[in-house]
């Protein structure tokens, strides 16, 4: 199948839809600033930090260490975005 102008409503065409620097993408992090008409047409639903959550993607992803010596040590805050394997 085959998109067209007329059987999406010519939005999944439009560069306000896939542009990464448009208003769909700002929605998909922040969905605060946005009418729910204006979320719906975004199709962001809030379900997620990737859908309409993702200024809550940093504190998804820092945390605090815990040092078994608590005299010497103080916990540190930690992101797991730093790991070699994830590749962030």
């Amino acid at each position: 199948m085959v998109l067209t102008k007329q059987s999406s409503g010519g939005k999944y065409l439009s560069k306000e839809w896939n542009d990464p620097d448009r208003e769909r993408q700002r929605c998909l992090h922040d969905q605060r600033g946005y009418s729910t008409a204006d979320r719906a047409y975004y199709e962001v639903t809030g379900t997620g930090i990737f859908d309409g959550l993702g200024y809550m993607l940093d504190d998804a992803c820092q945390m605090w260490t815990d040092p078994i010596d608590q005299t010497n040590r103080k916990p540190v805050r930690y992101d797991q975005r730093d790991k070699p394997e994830v590749g962030w």
